[in-house]
């Protein structure tokens, strides 16, 4: 077998790198960005704790504001065991050693006579209580053992996590065996069960001890006959609760594999929840509430649950055991409409309540491809980033750790699994299948680097023993994995393509030169394409791919062009513009530095529409002005841009003492008047009329026409800009976001059939360039609103376009102070600055 000696020099090409597709190469890119960015958040989080961990013992703290001391149920159980994750996924000595550390710490000093760990304080160095609480020590163990150990062993295998995890579970029943109810359960919490189930069900597998399954059997009984979930009169669907769902499903598929007998028992209790739950626990799209009444069917919306896709880890699981499609289609329904929560609050503003909603997210996706649901990932990730301080701290307390597990998570997507040891922050890694199933990885660094590439193995078999890798909390997915002895053919750059065992692929030495990408191809003995997506179609065919300018001047004409066919507009580059419309002055008066004139104008043979007109004073024979066209949003008409008591804060008026000709028409209709368009097409058709007209007036420079608005009348200049490119300079203000943030929550007459399939925002925006754009959002705006979060990420892809046509100067994002409004001065001076006579 040829032996790949990566580090060494390359063998003359006699088969050159096979590049890959401009889609896939962008995707290369673009996934190296995002795993680089979220290992330096996994990173950075690590750092940050360590900073405030207990200088004595090592021990992490509760929480930073006041809980110092380590406890079981929290640091143990959310924060350690990411921290611990992050050393091993980096590979960084010093996290590792300090991992390894800390599990020895806890064991020594935070555990009470009979082994079950206790809260133990760092300012009295001793026990928080004098005597221990049975209650709380079991609640503690029993989440440490799932939350805490259990993703550790998922990643790391037989170790002394393993070993600790083993221990805890033996603790609590020896601890409890002569107190338990008829013998049956440790504990008369049913998140405690459901705890107990999920990681007994898995030590079983791993170690093969039949204890461990008697004991998931006795939980199992329990909650499907003796106190069956399904006839509580409330059920939770969200942690502290759901879990004993998910733990059903896991000693379900040991019943399905070992005693047929009893998965024929199981079955139809089993079944009974969970049709119970699509009944009367999930609404039209399959989301979750927080609970749901059984008896009534009261559902509790105060919060969406964040536990969503842990419960459909059951259903899923199901589904593969039995090969039952309704319970794979229902998670699949999820999946599809998860899209539309783009802007919910899943735990009042927490990064925890995003982190708990995209793993179970990311658990689904990787046996359920649903285009659209990758999407949504990609852009609330921003909600976790976007809370890291300086420090590395996120919020501050043990939930932290959970940001950190669901960045790893995305990060190891990006990579499908494939890691670099010693991390650096400054080494991209990306990763993709391409089309025939290789895997396609690409590597740079700005700096030499020397270690160790690590392709994943299948550790659902290797390291667990599972029949079979269903979904379940606390995994990390795997993407693409190497079994041991199979085989693989691998090309390093241009080198002569050679074989290699997946033992070899754990462990390859390999280096990066500074400036260059280096690139492989892993491909399997026998390949098989991509599994095949599920749901709806991917949204946004036309999404840019960055290039060169010549790509992006074909892909903006390309883009016009069908979105004018799905607006039912012509394209005034097209038709040279329209005569000016016919206007009539209603009534002209002066005022300081301007003259306004309330106008009407006659867009269409049978349509006319309002409109006022300011002109400088002293305009006749003078000039030429610049002009900007002026749009209100919502609620408002074409008075509210000139009135500084509202969000607009007079703008236009501004703009008109500043000797700019202001044009403001009414967009807000929402009933089409004419039947050859569409809504959004007739409102755009009136701007593109009023820009006609201003074009048609001797005091206005053509050359210098802008356009602005707030909300509404952000999204209508945006349009505008867009597709009229007599439009110099553009403000959008309180609209740049994504159509998914615009399913709920907002009036939906932005959405025209077909759209969402062909563009979103940033794609519209991009149509700009290089023309001058100015998006503003205030940083007070709510998350279900134009939050900057998701204005910064779809500034960055609208960018892009921007730079490939060498306009990046062109483009700026302003983050004011404000809420939903116009920021005056960084927009008076953008479009006063590009609009000069100097910009002719």
């Amino acid at each position: 077998m040829f032996r790949l000696m990566i580090g060494l020099t390359l063998l003359s090409s006699l088969a050159a790198w096979a590049a890959p597709d401009p889609v896939l190469t962008a995707t290369l890119d673009q996934n190296a960005d995002a795993a680089a960015e979220a290992m330096a958040f996994c990173q950075k989080y690590a750092q940050g704790w360590l900073a405030y961990a207990d200088p004595e013992t090592g021990l992490l703290p509760r929480n930073l504001a006041d809980d110092l001391y380590w406890n079981a149920k929290d640091a143990a159980a959310d924060n350690y065991p990411f921290l611990t994750l992050t050393a091993q996924v980096t590979g960084l000595y010093y996290l590792k050693q300090a991992a390894v550390h800390i599990l020895e710490q806890e064991q020594v000093l935070a555990t009470r006579p009979g082994g079950l760990p206790d809260t133990w304080d760092f300012r009295t160095r001793e026990f928080q209580t004098g005597e221990p609480v049975l209650a709380d020590l079991v609640f503690g163990a029993a989440e440490y053992v799932k939350d805490g150990l259990m993703p550790i062993v998922e990643w790391t295998g037989p170790g002394p996590w393993l070993d600790r995890m083993q221990a805890l579970v033996r603790a609590i029943y020896e601890q409890t065996e002569n107190i338990l109810p008829a013998k049956t359960s440790p504990s008369g919490n049913i998140e405690v069960c459901g705890d107990l189930m999920q990681s007994m069900s898995r030590l079983y597998w791993q170690t093969g001890d039949a204890w461990y399954k008697e004991r998931c059997y006795r939980l199992a009984d329990r909650y499907l006959f003796e106190q069956p979930v399904s006839a509580l009169e409330r059920i939770r669907l969200r942690d502290h609760g759901c879990e004993v769902i998910g733990g059903l499903s896991e000693v379900f598929v040991i019943a399905a594999r070992e005693d047929a007998e009893r998965c024929e028992r199981y079955r139809p209790a089993l079944y009974a929840l969970l049709d119970l739950i699509l009944e009367k626990g999930i609404n039209e799209d399959g989301m979750m509430p927080d609970w749901v009444n059984t008896k009534t069917g009261e559902q509790d919306w105060e919060r969406t649950s964040d536990g969503w896709g842990y419960v459909y880890d059951a259903f899923l699981t199901v589904a593969l055991v039995d090969n039952h499609e309704p319970y794979r289609q229902a998670a699949v329904h999820a999946l599809d409409n998860i899209h539309k929560y783009l802007g919910t609050d899943w735990e009042r503003g927490s990064a925890d309540g995003y982190a708990d909603s995209i793993e179970g997210a990311l658990n689904l996706l990787n046996r359920l491809p649903v285009a659209n649901a990758f999407e949504w990932v990609d852009q609330s990730m921003g909600h976790i980033f976007d809370k890291q301080g300086e420090d590395g701290i996120i919020e501050g307390w043990h939930g932290d750790g959970n940001a950190a597990r669901t960045a790893l998570m995305y990060a190891l997507w990006k990579t499908q699994g494939v890691t670099v040891h010693p991390w650096r922050e400054d080494v991209r890694l990306g990763a993709a299948l391409d089309a025939e199933g290789a895997l396609r990885i690409q590597v740079e660094a700005q700096r030499p680097w020397n270690g160790t590439l690590h392709v994943d193995r299948p550790r659902h078999r290797e390291y667990l023993r599972l029949p079979l890798d269903y979904p379940r909390i606390n995994q990390f997915p795997e993407w693409f994995t190497a079994p041991e002895e199979a085989v693989f053919t691998m090309q390093i750059d241009d080198a002569v393509p050679g074989s290699a065992s997946g033992k070899q692929l754990w462990n390859l030495p390999f280096s990066i030169e500074p400036g260059r990408k280096r690139h492989i191809i892993i491909t399997p003995a026998n390949p098989a394409a991509p599994p095949a997506g599920c749901g709806t179609p991917a949204f946004r065919a036309s999404r840019y791919t960055p290039g060169d300018a010549g790509a992006a001047m074909a892909w903006q004409q390309e883009l016009r062009v069908k979105l004018a066919d799905l607006l039912r507009v012509s394209l005034p580059a097209e038709t040279g513009g329209y005569p000016p419309p016919i206007a009539k002055t209603l009534n002209t008066a002066a005022a300081e530095a301007y003259e306004r004139q309330d106008i009407v104008l006659e867009v269409s043979e049978s349509r006319e529409i309002p409109a006022i007109l300011t002109r400088p004073l002293g305009s006749k024979g003078g000039g030429p002005f610049p002009a900007v066209v002026c749009i209100h949003g919502h609620g408002a008409t074409r008075e509210t841009v000139y009135d500084s008591g509202t969000p607009y804060h007079g703008f236009a008026e501004i703009l008109a003492r500043s000797g700019v000709v202001t044009l403001a028409v009414e967009v807000g209709q929402h009933q089409v008047q004419d039947p050859t368009t569409t809504l959004l097409g007739e409102r755009l058709t009136d701007l593109f009329r009023c820009v006609d007209y201003l074009v048609s007036l001797p005091e206005v420079d053509t050359a210098r026409i802008g356009c602005a608005g707030l909300s509404l009348g952000g999204e209508m200049a945006m349009w505008l800009g867009a597709l009229d490119t007599r439009i110099g300079a553009t403000v959008s203000s309180g609209f740049l976001t994504f159509m998914n943030q615009m399913e709920r929550n907002h009036c939906i007459c932005w959405k025209e059939e077909g759209l969402r399939e062909c563009a979103d925002f940033p794609d519209i925006y991009a149509l700009i360039a290089p023309r001058a754009l100015l998006c503003q959002v205030g940083r007070q705006e709510p998350l279900s609103q134009f939050n900057t979060v998701l204005a910064k990420r779809a500034f960055a892809q609208l960018s892009a376009t921007f730079e490939d046509l060498d306009a990046g100067h062109q483009v700026v994002l302003d983050l004011h102070d404000g809420a939903h409004e116009v920021c005056i001065p960084t927009m008076k001076a953008f479009l006063l600055g590009h609009t000069a006579a100097t910009q002719k």
